[in-house]
């Protein structure tokens, strides 16, 4: 039964789930677990003035465990206030709360008296009407990873709303255009970006979102074009997203000793309230087992270090949705290490760009947010952190890079042709690997970081992407285009399943094969740096009646030229060169299986043997 209070407000005993502010039809529900504590308040202050309106005692009344819960029946009055808890003489933000005022500029070190005024906000969450779920399979997904703020904030991004929520909509035609239907966004929910200093008055900037005070039901404020509505601005831009085929992916930074119960909360609340298609979270710190099978979030891509299946699936059990995925560093250590030329690699080289699993997806990716760019990697040989401020210490020690014979930036032709065709060996190795490539935001037109691998606290122009690199560099962009497309064209370079390299069709030839210099002969040897990768397309069909072509990937990471034998195919099939990454071709070979005569693509001329260049790859399609 409802009772008033001093201020004669209606107020009576609430639900103590969902935690954080639900408007329900009888009112607006307030519930907050506080274990510690017995002296607790809600106060409520208007929304335009700051002027308290209402301190409601929780005391023994409304409390269940450790959850205090109370129904505000005026739901007109007390919808879009501010409200914050008081634990005996000190104000803090509710953990769930929804939206927080206070914090619309991005980087502004608040005063005490600016600090007492962020608070949370009362806010409903509003059903969607047409916006749906997109599920596209792990396998046709191309990832592309960005932060909001550093896409569009450089000025030759050519967007209105530069470093927000709303210029990620305005870049939608540029996603479509290379070939994306899939952003991951580094943290967008409420994180202190102030990195504190203790005797200092200019204090770091937390660029990356990974920090320690964090509010993970609240979209980022100042994200947003207008911080006062940033919830329903990133409703807008997700809804814009999935109405032209992107989904959108989440990172999650959880710190030591995060709730359980908060994590699972969390990403149910993100997906059921902003619709958001999947999550990338640190394994180490999260309840993995619960989330994978949490029945809500079965349907939701998580991604993460590493899963175990064994408790998650029974023995014979294989999802015919995979939702889960690993985040894979490995392929990224690996692939480096080859393509630079060391020694000993080819077998993990091997074994990553074949792998795929079961019952999980694996997500492969060369370059990262933590490390260098993918113009970096074959432009610096060291780290050059110095602008982070800490003596060039921070950082990974290991880059597994090559400068091509220069540190840093030059006008040498010799070396920046290198370079790019370094940039194109590394794209052609992504794309063409059986898991789900992710690309790094303006890897596609040769960002440089100016080799700083750590810029964490770079809210500048050593982050912000330099858009004018995309006519510099346009033939990086176009052959990376034309690698998605081959991709997506082609189901057998991106199986469902794993691959077995067994004949299991009785069809002459393995599903995959490794070869070297001489074919149908794998060479793991130390000083081997040459490889050549064999897909069936007998394996794979593209309709009812056809199958996929066959392709032959040709690795040769040697400094010096290498004839290769090449495998024989079936009776009356040739090989055509699709594309050699030495060639420095911004368009590649018309696609076999697109609606144009095979007569007007010849094969090549030696059907036993072909040459490869020093550090280059090869791609043949068997027809």
């Amino acid at each position: 039964m409802a009772k008033k209070n001093a201020n004669n407000l209606s107020i009576s005993k609430g639900t103590p789930l969902p935690l954080g502010v639900t408007i329900m039809p009888n009112g607006i529900n307030f519930a907050v677990s506080l274990p510690y504590t017995e002296n607790c308040k809600l106060n409520l202050y208007h929304s335009l003035t700051g002027e308290l309106i209402e301190s409601i005692k929780l005391d023994s009344n409304y409390q269940i465990g450790s959850v205090f819960s109370v129904i505000l029946k005026d739901k007109n009055k007390y919808s879009n206030c501010e409200y914050m808890y008081q634990i005996n003489e000190l104000e803090t933000l509710d953990p769930y709360v929804k939206m927080i005022t206070g914090k619309e500029i991005y980087g502004k070190r608040l005063s005490l008296e600016e600090k007492q005024k962020v608070r949370g906000i009362v806010v409903e969450d509003e059903a969607w009407s047409e916006d749906s779920l997109l599920q596209i399979p792990f396998h046709e997904l191309i990832i592309y990873k960005l932060h909001v703020r550093g896409f569009t904030k450089h000025d030759s991004s050519k967007v209105e709303h530069k470093g927000t929520f709303l210029g990620l909509v305005e870049k939608i035609p540029y996603l479509l255009e290379l070939g994306i239907n899939c952003v991951q966004l580094m943290p967008i929910y409420e994180y202190n970006e102030i990195i504190e200093q203790s005797g200092f008055t200019s204090d770091k900037i937390n660029y990356w979102g990974y920090a320690k005070e964090n509010y993970y039901f609240a979209p980022k404020s100042s994200y947003a074009a207008n911080p006062k509505q940033a919830n329903l601005e990133l409703k807008t831009v997700i809804e814009a997203f999935h109405k032209n085929g992107i989904e959108v992916i989440m990172e999650m930074h959880f710190e030591t000793g995060t709730n359980y119960g908060l994590i699972q909360d969390c990403l149910r609340f993100w997906h059921l309230v902003y619709h958001i298609d999947g999550f990338c979270f640190n394994s180490e710190k999260v309840p993995t087992t619960i989330l994978a099978t949490d029945p809500i979030l079965s349907k939701v891509k998580l991604l993460t270090q590493g899963w175990d299946l064994n408790q998650i699936y029974p023995k014979e059990y294989e999802p015919k949705f995979k939702n889960l995925a690993e985040y894979n560093l490995g392929y990224s250590i690996d692939t480096k290490r080859f393509l630079r030329g060391d020694e000993e690699q080819v077998s993990a080289f091997a074994n990553r760009v074949s792998r795929n699993e079961n019952k999980c997806a694996v997500i492969n990716f060369i370059t990262n947010h933590d490390g260098f760019t993918l113009m970096d990697l074959f432009s610096y040989d060291y780290k050059h952190n110095e602008d982070n401020g800490e003596n060039n210490n921070d950082g990974p020690k290991y880059n597994y890079s090559w400068n091509c014979g220069v540190e840093g930036h030059t006008n040498k032709k010799k070396i920046i042709d290198i370079r790019k065709k370094m940039i194109r060996n590394t794209l052609t190795t992504l794309l063409f690997s059986q898991g789900t490539p992710l690309l790094l935001a303006g890897d596609e037109f040769g960002f440089s970081q100016k080799g700083n691998n750590n810029p964490y606290c770079q809210d500048n122009e050593i982050t912000w992407l330099n858009w004018n690199l995309l006519e510099s560099n346009k033939g990086i962009f176009v052959f990376l285009q034309e690698l998605i497309r081959i991709r997506k064209q082609h189901p057998i370079l991106h199986r469902t399943d794993s691959l077995r390299s067994m004949d299991y069709i009785s069809c002459g030839f393995p599903d995959i094969s490794f070869h070297s210099v001489k074919a149908w002969r794998h060479d793991s040897s130390y000083y081997n740096r040459m490889l050549g990768i064999m897909l069936s397309g007998k394996y794979v069909f593209i309709n009812r009646k056809e199958n996929d072509c066959s392709f032959y990937l040709i690795f040769n990471m040697h400094w010096e030229k290498h004839h290769f034998d090449l495998p024989y195919l079936s009776l009356g099939m040739k090989w055509y060169s699709l594309l050699n990454t030495e060639i420095d071709s911004t368009v590649l070979k018309n696609d076999i299986n697109e609606n144009e005569a095979i007569d007007e693509i010849v094969p090549i001329s030696n059907q036993k043997q072909i040459e490869l260049a020093a550090r280059s790859i090869v791609v043949l399609i068997g027809k």
